[in-house]
């Protein structure tokens, strides 16, 4: 094992760092590394309860960012195996046709996938490989399904997408579709892309306001677009209490929003629970146990009743 961290640290780094990290743990210490798709707070929070749980174990993390770039992720996995990885933690950021290019690997080295599925038929997968993740048609389901409650089942819907190439943002929107699709009092009236940004959605509920476009309820793909949002309508000199609205990621400043009275809905989506559960799937594949996959990590619906309860995860 040591000889293999070695080969890998020499190659990536300095020799003062390869003699501290060779120092610092045992020989039969795991060696697992991490390949994230690209930098976020959500991300960064998994890989970072990843990292303190395999440290717990007296074993080795190394996290590496493919920064929104397939090539540069086959790369990092290409290495890692050479280096003698024990184990291969991976956020996809690759198409599905990109992705099975991965697992070519798990002859050699146990893959498990978090967050973002690899492939659109999970099923498919190869042995030696797990996903980890939180069921998309969860999330947009229970944001529409409560704010729908709230609204007593009728009126009209304004909707901010992420990004339209994204799974999630893909099965959110739809999920927000069919839940409409229930309810003959309801209707969507109005959507558009802001690609997760809050300054995107504040442009584009801003310009709704002014058109006008009567609607009554606000949802977002992501607590950052509910927020620009939010925002937009305090510039326009209306009271976020008048709408209902709701967002996704239960982020600390969300949690804020729904405390001051301002956001109706949040949904967590669970990063300890994710990283507890990629790190069990990869100790248990490192000792040919049975894994589940897809592994599901539920997402939780947040209101005033319970924001509370997650505010101490921040």
């Amino acid at each position: 094992m040591c000889k293999r961290l070695a080969a890998f640290f020499l190659y990536r780094f300095s020799i003062f760092t390869l003699i501290s990290v060779c120092c610092s743990f045992p020989c039969f210490a795991k060696f697992i590394a991490v390949t994230m798709s690209q930098e976020d707070n959500f991300r960064n929070q998994i890989s970072k309860d990843i990292e303190r749980q395999i440290d717990a174990r007296g074993d080795v993390s190394y996290i590496d960012s493919a920064d929104g770039d397939f090539s540069t992720q086959l790369q990092q996995v290409r290495q890692f195996v050479h280096a003698g990885a024990d184990a291969i933690v991976i956020f996809a950021v690759g198409t599905p046709e990109q992705n099975r290019q991965l697992f070519a690997f798990a002859k050699d080295v146990p893959l498990i996938f978090i967050n973002t599925e690899p492939v659109d038929d999970l099923a498919t997968m190869p042995a030696n490989t797990v996903y980890v993740g939180s069921d998309e048609q969860q999330s947009g389901t229970l944001q529409m399904e409560e704010l729908a409650r709230l609204a007593n089942y009728q009126g009209k819907v304004a909707l901010l997408i992420g990004d339209e190439s994204h799974p999630a943002a893909r099965a959110r929107t739809a999920d927000v579709k069919r839940v409409l699709a229930k309810y003959p009092n309801m209707s969507l009236v109005v959507s558009g892309v802001a690609q997760w940004q809050r300054n995107q959605a504040y442009n584009l509920v801003a310009d709704w306001l002014k058109q006008p476009v009567p609607f009554d309820i606000l949802v977002a793909n992501n607590d950052e677009m509910i927020l620009g949002g939010l925002m937009a309508l305090k510039e326009a000199g209306k009271r976020p209490q008048d709408y209902l609205t709701g967002g996704i990621d239960a982020t600390a400043e969300a949690l804020q929003a729904v405390q001051g009275g301002d956001l109706n809905v949040t949904i967590l989506q669970d990063a300890a629970g994710q990283a507890s559960a990629v790190v069990d799937a990869t100790y248990k594949l490192l000792q040919q146990q049975p894994v589940v996959s897809p592994s599901w990590v539920p997402f939780r619906l947040v209101t005033a009743d319970n924001y509370r309860i997650y505010q101490s995860t921040h």
